[in-house]
């Protein structure tokens, strides 16, 4: 009682706040030495340009071999580790002798996550990337300037064998090394909207890989728990709610509802083009001071991809609107034709919604195109594949009842509308029907 309102973050508008990137004040080139017990193993940001025994101590120096944000991490333990190298870049995971269980996981998300950000958004920076255990009294990972401190608890002791379980020891690891572009080479203004440069992109940049490493058709799984999350922290959240390009560092936001977003943006704008824009964002920004980046910089070089009125529309939606959809698979049944193939009707009902701060909510127009999918297997689950996919088309939903025709050589088993869940939608569980 008697205490003053609780401080916001400075508003999208308010140019000033560019003087400052979110972390601190600006980049910085560093010097580290660090001084531990001789039988470990000390590890910071940077190069290691000497490591020596003196006694009973070793003593180790670091240095950044390129800009670096004023955010250090310094570790020491009786490490093991498990080293590989990506082109030139050194690869190194310091675990616990006895949790080598992920490491193998760990260093394939490494290699695929470099492969694919250095393809598609520009050169890594640094000529290492380390992965660090640190106990499991916090679970987290946290990426500094090439090195990344990860929790035994979500990383080196997960169980992730079962295929029903979510692989979020090579998601956690691939978010981790988007960083290393999102935040440690491009850093928004300390305003709205700067964890949209920092966190969604890490988080797109993460769904990219799994994707890479499991298949577009079995991202639906990764997409599920994100839809989950996010509307679970928008009910709990005492906030009010801002649209993604104004995001004031709340979690459901930008990690969670900034994957969908991003996923769907990319399925709709074409992955190449958002790639192109990221890689000019890059460009533009990479260890540039102030005034640093706003998100506003991040959707003026994606509506520069948006080729059609109803991208630029999307982008809208997406970004600076808080939209809901709900879309229902109500029945679908299926016939057998004379040729031999079967003709299957979907019905579908479907609505979109804006929504305010508070979540209210208001109609909105709906006349989108929409997936449609028929499927031999549900595609939530673990043993889902391409091959269980018979048609995945995209088909004109509007607001209200409509019923979609659909032709496969195979007999169905399972049909829905944004089977995926690309959209934010909210209830994911009634999308997908059983055909009768």
């Amino acid at each position: 009682q008697g205490l003053p309102d609780e401080l916001r973050t400075a508003k999208l508008e308010d140019t000033a706040a560019q003087n400052r990137n979110y972390i601190s004040a600006d980049w910085v080139n560093s010097r580290i030495t660090i001084s531990t017990a001789a039988d470990q193993v000390p590890i910071a940001p940077g190069n290691k340009v000497s490591d020596e025994v003196k006694g009973d101590r070793r003593i180790a120096v670091f240095e950044s071999p390129a800009p670096i944000l004023n955010f250090f991490s310094v570790q020491s333990a009786r490490y093991s580790v498990a080293e590989d190298t990506f082109g030139d870049v050194q690869l190194a995971i310091y675990h616990d002798p006895r949790h080598a269980w992920n490491v193998p996981a760990m260093l394939t998300a490494m290699k695929t996550s470099l492969g694919y950000f250095t393809d598609n958004f520009g050169p890594y920076q640094f000529g290492y990337a380390r992965i660090i255990e640190f106990p499991g009294y916090q679970s987290f990972a946290q990426a500094f300037a090439g090195t990344m401190p990860y929790s035994e608890s979500i990383g080196f002791a997960a169980d992730v064998r079962d295929p029903e379980t979510i692989d979020y020891v090579s998601y956690v690891t691939a978010h981790e090394l988007g960083h290393q572009y999102w935040a440690h080479q491009v850093v928004g203004g300390d305003m709205q909207g700067s964890t949209l440069l920092s966190e969604t992109l890490a988080q797109y940049s993460a769904l990219m890989v799994m994707e890479e490493l499991y298949g577009a058709d079995k991202i639906r799984r990764f997409l599920k728990y994100e839809l989950d999350q996010y509307l679970r922290g928008r009910k709990t959240d005492v906030l009010d709610e801002q649209p993604l390009l104004r995001v004031e560092n709340q979690g459901h936001i930008h990690y969670r509802k900034g994957a969908l977003v991003m996923y769907l943006l990319q399925h709709r704008l074409g992955e190449d083009a958002v790639n192109r824009a990221l890689a000019r964002l890059i460009t533009r920004y990479k260890f540039k001071g102030a005034p640093y980046p706003r998100s506003l910089d991040l959707i003026a070089e994606l509506r520069k991809e948006a080729t059609t009125p109803e991208d630029q529309a999307l982008i809208t939606d997406l970004f600076e609107k808080i939209t809901i959809y709900d879309l229902k698979a109500k029945e679908a049944v299926t016939t057998q034709l004379a040729d031999g193939r079967w003709s299957t009707r979907i019905t579908i009902e479907a609505g979109k919604f804006y929504a305010d701060g508070k979540g209210k909510e208001t109609p909105a127009k709906l006349a989108e195109n929409i997936e449609v999918g028929l499927f031999t297997a549900r595609p939530e689950t673990g043993a889902f594949d391409t091959a269980n996919v018979l048609s995945m088309k995209r088909a004109p939903i509007r607001a209200g009842r409509q019923v979609i025709e659909v032709v496969t050589a195979e007999k169905p088993l399972f049909a829905g509308v944004d089977p995926y869940n690309f959209y934010i939608d909210r209830d994911s569980d009634d999308n997908l029907v059983p055909v009768s």
